[in-house]
Formats: structure tokens, sequence, C-alpha cells
């Protein structure tokens, strides 16, 4: 919610209407050629000064606490995300244990496939976790976490190679999201329709010397060369009505903060560039 609210705002509009109207009327009696003491134009000329002067002031007050109201909820964000990846370590850690035991009992009955396939699901998740801990962003992180887990919960293969700390990024923690989000949640509803082996999605969040590169694929169905072009534009979509927005928003941030985003089909691949601060 806006710190700004509306009995704020009729302070304001009403101080400096007050003038206006005082003003007018001034004006209105010059037009008539009425004659107007000196005493008079100059109390009107001090409290239209006034008014005015006091509207503004008001007005500036208004826009700081506005700002800083907002960066009190990203503040009260970022404390809530923070809070969300200890939980998931200390979910991990609890686990743990409970990982062993299962392991150690299919090793004893024998049954080592279903132990190192086991192993292999376990290991994934806290490498997963691992990785996300790179990131200077704990929203980006905790994103990240969230769709792999979501993944998980539909029997879909979630990839990720994270080799950045995104620290010189100069897009805001929550447009990073946005783009993430949407490229992930198409990634999903493409393979959606497949067998579950062949389901697999996979985010590369990597660097070079003057961008970020963040790169969303999935196993999904070629993309024809002739929508390729027309799969960013708004309400276009292969899905059905009232859909459609998501990759527009994502070229739409990508593109306020001086980055491209392009497609490759197939394997359909979503690549993003974001220039770092400092950079060319």
């Amino acid at each position: 919610m806006s710190t700004l609210s509306f009995p704020n705002y009729l302070i304001v509009v009403f101080s400096l209407g007050q003038a206006l109207i005082i003003s007018l009327f001034t004006q209105y009696l010059a037009f008539i050629n009425a004659s107007i003491p000196l005493a008079w134009v100059t109390i009107v000329d001090i409290v239209v000064f006034g008014n005015v002067a006091l509207g503004f002031i008001l007005l500036r007050k208004l826009l700081v606490l506005e700002e800083q109201g907002n960066l009190i909820r990203q503040q009260a964000k970022h404390i809530q995300d923070l809070e969300e990846m200890i939980r998931n370590i200390r979910a991990q850690r609890h686990d743990f244990i409970s990982h062993l035991q299962a392991v150690y009992g299919m090793l004893q009955m024998g049954k080592l496939e279903s132990a190192r396939e086991y192993l292999a699901e376990v290991t994934g998740d806290i490498r997963i976790l691992s990785q996300t801990l790179r990131l200077k962003q704990p929203e980006v992180a905790a994103l990240v976490q969230q769709k792999a887990a979501l993944a998980a919960s539909r029997n879909i293969s979630f990839g990720l190679v994270i080799e950045t700390d995104l620290g010189k990024l100069t897009m805001r923690p929550h447009n990073l999201n946005r783009i993430l989000g949407n490229l992930l949640d198409n990634a999903m509803e493409a393979v959606m329709f497949l067998a579950t082996k062949d389901r697999y999605v996979r985010l590369e969040i990597r660097e070079d010397e003057q961008s970020y590169i963040l790169a969303v694929g999935n196993s999904g169905p070629e993309i024809k060369e002739d929508i390729r072009g027309k799969i960013f534009e708004p309400g276009f979509s292969t899905k059905g009505e009232n859909r459609g927005l998501g990759l527009a928003i994502v070229r739409e941030i990508v593109e306020q903060h001086g980055g491209q985003v392009r497609l490759t089909s197939p394997p359909t691949i979503f690549t993003v560039t974001l220039p770092k601060a400092g950079g060319e």
C-alpha cells in the first residue's frame, strides 16, 4: 500500500487550490476595475505565496515518506527471502540423517539400484541449494529454489548451473524474478505433456566481461521458425485465449534495462543478456 494516502493528497490540493482561488479572485477584481486597497494586495500576495510554499513543502515531505515506505517494504521482503533460505538450509540438515538411514537400509537389503537413484535425487536437492547460495540476491535464490521444488513436484528433471553471484547486476531482484519466473514457468509447461523420463528443464546463470547471461532451456517440442518472431508479442500464444503476456513482459523488462533476449529452437533455449554495472 502506498504511503501517500488520499487525505494527505487533499491537504496539498487544498493549500494549492486555496492560493489559486484567491489569485483568481484578485484578478477578477482587477478585471472589473474594482478599487483594491494596497493592504489587501499585500495580504493576498502573502497568502498566495504562503499557500504555494506550504503546498510544495507538504508534497516534498509526502514524497519522502513514500520513498521511505518503499524502502521499508523492500527490506521486509529481503528479510522474508533470507528467512526462507535459512528454513531451506535447516530443512536440509534436519533431513540429512533420515536420508542416510534410508540409503543404509536399502544397501542392507541389497537394493543397490534403488539406493543409487535415491542418492542421485538427494544430492541433486543439495546441489541446487548450494548453488543458489552463491547469488548475492536472496530474492533470486529463493525463487530458483521454489521453481526447482515445483519442477520436482511435477516430475520434471531440473538442471541448474550458476557460475556467477550477479554482484554487478543493475536490475532490481524483483524484475529479475519476473524474467526468470516467466521463462521457467513456460519451460515447465512446454514439457508437461511428455513422458516423465523425457521432461527436462535447465537454467544457466553465467557471465562474460561485460554481461550476465541467463539461459532457460527445455526438452519440449521445437518452436517453428514462422512463429519465433511473434512469440514475444503481447497476446500471442499457442496455449489458448487470455495467454501470451509472459514473454512480452520478459522482453519489455530486458529491453528497459539495456539487454537482449533471443530464442533458438531446437532445442528450445531462451537466452537473456543483461549488461553489468559499469559495462559499456
